[in-house]
């Protein structure tokens, strides 16, 4: 067999366990297509030993053919410098633009999706975390990257008042485990003393330097954020008057 012959022949046979037809296949290769056919046959039956539509008589045929042709194949014994060359072309094949190109689009596509799914498990990880606890930090985050993306008014608002009910869940949590941590809610502030107020039912302690903002009336709604203590009692670092 001739060198080009065989290299046909080895495309071909690529070709066959890639899945392309093999009519399609002697139909790019028409000159040689009467050689081809009978070893492709022959290639298809090594490879399915009982392929439909074929006579058991004409795959004997067949699988003695291509064991005779591919017997009478010259053994390549490549030199250094065809190795080079070999190894060369394969170099400019995957360094070319186009390979480049693709090589990035499948990186930046693998590393895109590999960051959304470990996002997702993360996420779900930390939706039953409270403030302290290792992946609050992912929470919170996912709950601002929602508000960011939610263009409705309406939509923004009904998800800060869901977020907020999550802060005050967090807080009987806390309570509840006796643990201490900073805290940050909003409510209705109910009772206004010198040094003690009570914002939805949480007795709220105004250090000295306690940061107020908009002068919060009894009734009014506000923003509290402070350091919750084992004995249930919020320190405020700093509580906003809030519309």
């Amino acid at each position: 067999m001739t060198d080009r012959f065989e290299s046909i022949l080895d495309e071909s046979i690529s070709a066959l366990q890639a899945g392309v037809p093999i009519e399609d296949i002697l139909a790019e290769v028409p000159d040689y297509a009467a050689e081809l056919r009978p070893l492709l046959y022959a290639a298809t039956l090594v490879a399915n030993p009982n392929p439909e539509l074929i006579p058991d008589e004409r795959k004997a045929v067949l699988r003695a053919e291509y064991l005779q042709q591919a017997a009478d194949l010259t053994p390549i014994t490549p030199t250094y410098r065809e190795k080079l060359k070999a190894v060369t072309r394969i170099i400019k094949r995957r360094t070319s633009r186009q390979a480049v190109v693709s090589d990035l689009v499948t990186i930046t596509v693998t590393v895109i999706l590999t960051l959304a799914m470990v996002a997702v498990i993360l996420n779900f990880m930390a939706a039953d975390s409270i403030p302290g606890d290792f992946l609050y930090g992912i929470k919170r985050s996912s709950e601002n990257i929602q508000l960011i993306f939610t263009l409705s008014e309406e939509r923004q608002q009904a998800l800060i008042d869901e977020f907020n009910n999550r802060r005050i869940d967090e807080i009987d949590k806390l309570i509840e485990e006796n643990r201490a941590a900073v805290v940050e809610f909003r409510g209705t502030l109910e009772a206004r003393g010198e040094d003690l107020w009570i914002v939805e039912g949480y007795n709220i302690s105004l250090p000295p330097d306690v940061d107020l903002e908009g002068d919060p009336q009894e009734g009014n709604r506000v923003e509290v954020i402070g350091l919750l203590r084992k004995n249930n009692l919020i320190v405020a670092d700093s509580i906003k008057k809030i519309d």
